[in-house]
């Protein structure tokens, strides 16, 4: 897995924000995050393989995380 990838996925373990996300769906749930991050936020992902690292990005990944992981919630 990509460092960018890594770090966006570290992130959200550490911020608790995965914790609605069953244990059984977390992989699902990693790949439909990466994928939209893929799509809708490129220029994030961009960024943290830069090295990059703020307030901004942290909250784009935030809040798309809260968008996808509503559909896993138990």
């Amino acid at each position: 897995m990509s460092v960018e990838k890594q770090i966006a996925i570290i992130y959200l373990g550490t911020k608790g924000m995965l914790n609605s996300v069953p244990v059984n769906k977390v992989k699902e749930f990693e790949a439909d995050f990466l994928a939209y991050m893929r799509s809708k936020h490129a220029n994030v992902m961009n960024d943290l393989k830069a090295g990059k690292f703020d307030d901004s990005l942290t909250s784009t990944i935030e809040a798309a995380a809260k968008e996808i992981s509503a559909k896993y919630k138990a």
